[in-house]
């Protein structure tokens, strides 16, 4: 009992503050890798090295600005994350072992998101070095953003179980449906790791299998979680009032 008290005495207040925080800076870090760091979507993976170092020449400075902005806000994930832990709580019994092992998937899959406009602003920083040098890491930035796919089965898997497990509960966050759309994403990402194969074609790093698919889905299951977590943070707020 005194567990269950403790889950559900969470405040809604902050929960809303934690996933209004996650969202603002997601699109902060996207508005700041689109346009200042201008790699969205990303070049074709066959730039020589020559023009790799032209283009961080002739857009260093916005590129570094870009970097600087996405240092703040790349680790938007980990205060969705918690909130997400905090509604699947109440549906586990015992230790909430699936919803820690989300909030665990997605702190670590944050580092990711991080990672590539490290190496941007680190490939923009001296636009004088060496061509190949610049390439590697343009390379190095792009494959991390696309084939890291380490980490995020671990948060959507939970969720995905969880959901089909308990969507009927009635106080919980994620629907039987979201469960299936879980699942689906987490396996259109798990393509990315083909991106060390080719570099043309569907499964090439700015591919539509590697790339596209999972960028647009990233961002839907992203807005759908967050808004169902909003819906239920009010829903729980008002049986509790």
């Amino acid at each position: 009992m005194a567990e269950l008290s403790i889950r559900l005495s969470t405040s809604p207040r902050a929960q809303r503050l934690l996933i209004w925080w996650g969202v603002a800076f997601a699109v902060i870090f996207a508005l700041a890798w689109g346009f200042l760091i201008r790699l969205l979507p990303l070049p074709a993976a066959t730039w020589p090295p020559e023009q790799v170092a032209a283009f961080y020449q002739a857009n260093t400075i916005p590129i570094r600005i870009g970097a600087t902005i996405c240092s703040w806000t790349g680790a938007f994930m980990v205060p969705i994350a918690m909130v997400v832990c905090v509604q699947m709580s109440k549906l586990e019994t015992g230790w909430p072992i699936w919803s820690v092992l989300q909030l665990v998937g997605g702190a670590l899959m944050s580092m990711f998101l991080v990672f590539p406009p490290i190496l941007w602003g680190a490939a923009a920083f001296h636009p004088d070095r060496a061509a190949y040098a610049t390439a590697l890491i343009h390379d190095l930035a792009n494959l991390t953003l696309v084939t890291t796919d380490q980490y995020f089965i671990f948060q959507m898997v939970p969720i995905g179980w969880l959901a089909l497990k308990a969507g009927t509960a009635r106080n919980g966050a994620f629907p039987r449906w979201f469960g299936f759309l879980t699942i689906w994403i987490a396996i259109i990402f798990e393509a990315g790791a083909f991106a060390f194969i080719p570099r043309t074609g569907p499964f090439a790093w700015n591919g539509l299998f590697v790339f596209w698919f999972p960028l647009v889905g990233f961002g839907i299951w992203i807005s759908v979680k967050c808004t169902l977590c909003l819906k239920a943070i009010t829903r729980q707020e008002r049986q509790c009032g």
